[in-house]
């Protein structure tokens, strides 16, 4: 009889050691009643005490990782695999995909990682987008300005909780914040470690949605979308910056609002194949519907 038949379930845990969401994590495990092996870029201090319960990973190599992973489950069997943050959706990906787990298409994973991949995806399937162009940071301002409808938003491709974000109304702002995106990206570049993944230096310049701003957070069991609970966000987010700051729930909007921001998340999951597991998506709404902002493979990020 193998250790997975003798043992409750073992489920590995991709925690990268600046999440401060850990413990929360750990809660739910115990809760569940399941055995947790914590996958991080270093060495747990008890490591040589219980090397089945740790694993170091560079989580900037999907690959040899996922050898890792895979050389460790054939002696410790894993049930599942969840990745915390961002910097863990592809490696949860290709390491369950490794192991026969249930899992997302890589291709799907990495279109949430990018958000230029994402419009493009989703422009491709025919869900609605706003206009949408990538440029590089090292392009000429004043070129790139010709293609750019104001109000528009600038991003960078692959950061997260709104740093960068920033609205530009006219030329003299999108020249602002075209250039202190670009000094974002590069002191980020600069101060990268050799585990971490740099950024790209390009960035996507989309037409402003305006309206109220909410974000959804749900499950994908087969395909089919579970909410776990919709936010609302009292605050308005109308640039130039958006910082986020109140989550409230359960929502206030009326019924069919809520349904429409449903309805339109799980349109998205669908047309960038997503089918399994936890599913974070912000949208805006107003008087033409339900507009995806971005979707992503994780669960949601704060305490």
């Amino acid at each position: 009889m193998s250790e997975q038949n003798l043992e409750k379930p073992r489920i590995l845990l991709l925690l990268p050691t600046r999440t401060y969401r850990a413990p929360d994590f750990l809660a739910a495990a115990m809760k569940l009643n399941v055995e947790v092996v914590v996958a991080s870029e270093e060495a747990a201090t008890t490591a040589d005490l219980s090397p089945r319960d740790s694993l170091v990973l560079d989580f900037s190599a999907p690959t040899a990782a996922t050898q890792t992973i895979v050389t460790f489950a054939a002696e410790h069997p894993i049930s599942a695999i969840v990745g915390v943050d961002d910097d863990t959706t592809l490696l949860a990906t290709t390491a369950s995909e490794a192991l026969g787990l249930p899992h997302n298409p890589v291709e799907s994973a990495k279109a949430t990682r990018d958000k230029y991949r994402l419009r493009h995806t989703l422009s491709a399937r025919d869900v609605s987008c706003p206009k949408f162009r990538r440029f590089s940071t090292c392009d000429d301002i004043a070129e790139i300005r010709k293609h750019v409808d104001f109000p528009c938003v600038i991003k960078p491709l692959s950061l997260s909780a709104s740093r960068g974000v920033i609205r530009a109304d006219n030329p003299n702002e999108f020249t602002f914040a075209f250039r202190r995106v670009a000094a974002l990206l590069r002191a980020i570049e600069t101060d990268a470690d050799a585990n971490a993944e740099s950024p790209s230096t390009d960035v996507l310049v989309e037409d402003y949605i305006p309206g109220i701003e909410v974000a959804l957070e749900g499950i994908l069991l087969e395909g089919k979308l579970k909410t776990l609970a919709l936010f609302d966000k009292p605050d308005p987010l109308e640039g130039p910056f958006f910082e986020e700051t109140l989550y409230i729930t359960p929502s206030r909007l009326p019924q069919d609002t809520q349904d429409e921001l449903r309805s339109a998340t799980a349109e998205a999951a669908s047309a960038l194949a997503l089918r399994h597991g936890p599913v974070h998506a912000e949208l805006r709404y107003n008087e033409k519907g339900a507009h995806l902002i971005e979707i992503a493979a994780r669960t949601i990020g704060g305490l």
